[in-house]
């Protein structure tokens, strides 16, 4: 009884021994997951070990820390770049690993589609020649083409460049005609007596 209980006792000690001796250690492992062709950091990467369930994800700058198993095989995954995989390499010196992990961005072209809201070029022509705008659009593009509204819109506008450097240019090349001598005062003008008469039969000067 006594060495059936000794050998009971010995194979425990044993296995124990074995499993402790197999046991993977635990590593903190971290990085930076980056693009291949900038080095810019890869936000909010997924990070998943394989054949254990867990998975993490690295912060917005690419920085991700967790802990791991030596040979564990890891998978990054982002949308817009190529997935990756990655494996810890076993029989490390330390408890602590560090890697940067490159990830290359993908495109997708999808296929060239054009719409048209017509079933064909021709259904489009005679849709367009047919087509008849209001007749409250109409006036509004009527009025908004008179003379008057065109001139009242001028008025408000500023002037260009090429405007404004036309009347600096006549305002230099007068001032200098009339340079040593008392410029003509338009009062004697008839050109602006004829302008005035005009302006006073179209109630120009009337108060609004």
């Amino acid at each position: 009884m006594k060495k059936a209980l000794l050998y009971i006792f010995l194979l425990i000690t044993s296995a124990s021994a074995f499993a402790q001796g197999t046991e993977e250690r635990l590593i903190q492992f971290s990085g930076f997951v980056m693009t291949s062709d900038s080095l810019v950091g890869v936000p909010f990467v997924n990070i998943t070990i394989k054949n254990r369930g867990r998975a993490t994800s690295a912060n917005a700058e690419g920085f991700f820390s967790f802990a791991a198993r030596e040979s564990d095989t890891l998978y990054f995954t982002a949308i817009g770049y190529t997935p990756s995989v990655y494996i810890i390499p076993s029989s490390l010196e330390t408890d602590k690993f560090s890697v940067i992990q490159l990830m290359t961005k993908t495109q997708y072209y999808l296929p060239t589609t054009i719409i048209y809201p017509w079933g064909s070029r021709e259904a489009f022509r005679q849709a367009f020649i047919d087509l008849r705008p209001p007749k409250d659009l109409e006036e509004q593009a009527r009025q908004n083409l008179e003379r008057e509204k065109l001139a009242e819109i001028a008025k408000e506008l500023q002037l260009s460049g090429n405007e404004a450097s036309k009347r600096e240019l006549q305002t230099q090349s007068a001032r200098y005609t009339y340079y040593g001598q008392r410029p003509p005062q338009n009062i004697f003008n008839p050109l602006a007596w004829a302008e005035f008469i005009k302006a006073w039969k179209r109630g120009d000067f009337k108060k609004k």
